[in-house]
Parts: structure tokens; C-alpha cells; sequence
């Protein structure tokens, strides 16, 4: 049977298609309401070199993360922090390593709450529909990298899994602007 037109999970849909007209999203200008970092949570500002910053990633969480499993969280949030804090320095700073990414947090007892923010604002419009995919949860059927997903060549130092990884690993990933206008990822994940 053929794929519904309105699908946005497969690369023939119309959405898909046209989507794919538009190159970038760019959220520093659309009519939507701003992330504000709650009073309650801690704020870590982080600079990372354009080269080592994989290491560098994982001194900065290690101490958030540290903090969670002392109360109890599993490991993966890990994973899902990492990946969240690789995509914001790669995709939404461009590696620049004069930007700033923003991890804001709070872990309680039972539940670790964490923000992720970037100075980019944009992102690929493909991204859209695969974040769909995500919410629904399709994503655990059908894994598949961002880039083939999109009909995009994968770069050498990126697999396309972040994303998918975050969806998997935790409770709930919501996306949002920040004040500045970059891109917050904001993970929870109950304990």
C-alpha cells in the first residue's frame, strides 16, 4: 500500500516535500513565547573549543548528572544530556566557540528538570517533522538518524541519533525559545 500523502514521517509526503522547499526555520522571529529560566533552577554558562569539545561536554554535565543518580536517576539521563548539550554547540552555535551554551536545572527527589540553551535561533525545517515523529513515539518502531530521515548526506562527525536518543532516554523533551532568541531544549526524566 502507498504511503499517506499527509504523512510527515516518510521523505515522499507532501509535507515532506514541502518542507523541504524551505531551508531553515528561524525562531528569533516567530510570534511565540519566550522560555524563562525558572528562579528556583541553577544556571551553568558554558564555552567549548571547536575541536575537544566531546570531553569537554561531559566535564561540564558530570556534576549535573552526578547530583541526579545520587538521588536515584537512572543512568541515561546521561545520554540524553550529552546529546542535547552536543546538539546545541554543533547545530544551534555552529561550533562557534564564542557562543555560549546555557544548561539550567533543577533535580528534586524524584525528577531531574533541565534546559538546554543555545545562541543559534535556527534550525532545518526537516527538523519539524521529525520531531513529530518523536512526540509520538513512532520513533521506537522505526529508529532512524535525522539525516536520512531528511534525504540530507550525513557529515563525517555527526550520525543524525541525538535527537532520537534524548526521545528515548527520557520522560519528555518540549523545544521552546529562549529570551535571546536561541533554541532551549528542555528534558525531564522522573526517578
Amino acid at each position: 500500500m502507498a504511503n499517506d500523502i499527509f504523512s510527515e514521517g516518510t521523505l515522499d509526503s507532501l509535507v515532506a516535500q514541502a518542507v523541504a522547499e524551505i531551508p531553515d526555520v528561524d525562531i528569533r522571529i516567530l510570534n511565540v513565547q519566550n522560555y524563562h529560566i525558572p528562579s528556583d533552577y541553577v544556571v551553568v554558562e558554558s564555552k567549548f573549543s571547536s575541536d575537544n569539545y566531546g570531553s569537554e561536554i561531559r566535564g561540564v554535565i558530570k556534576p549535573i548528572i552526578e547530583e541526579a543518580e545520587n538521588k536515584g536517576c537512572n543512568p541515561n539521563l546521561h545520554t540524553a544530556l550529552y546529546e542535547a548539550v552536543l546538539n546545541a554547540h554543533q547545530h544551534g552555535n555552529k561550533l562557534n566557540p564564542d557562543k555560549k551554551v546555557k544548561i539550567c536545572y533543577k533535580i528534586t527527589d524524584n525528577i531531574a528538570e533541565i534546559g538546554v540553551v543555545d545562541q543559534g535561533g535556527k534550525f532545518k525545517v526537516a527538523f519539524i517533522p521529525f520531531i513529530f515523529k518523536h512526540k509520538r513515539k513512532d520513533h521506537e518502531a522505526n529508529f532512524i538518524d535525522f539525516y536520512r530521515f531528511a534525504g540530507l548526506q550525513k557529515p563525517a562527525t555527526n550520525n543524525g541519533t541525538g535527537t532520537s536518543f534524548m526521545h528515548t532516554y527520557v520522560d519528555n523533551v518540549s523545544y521552546f525559545r529562549s529570551e535571546e532568541g536561541g533554541l532551549v531544549v528542555h528534558i525531564t526524566k522522573s526517578f
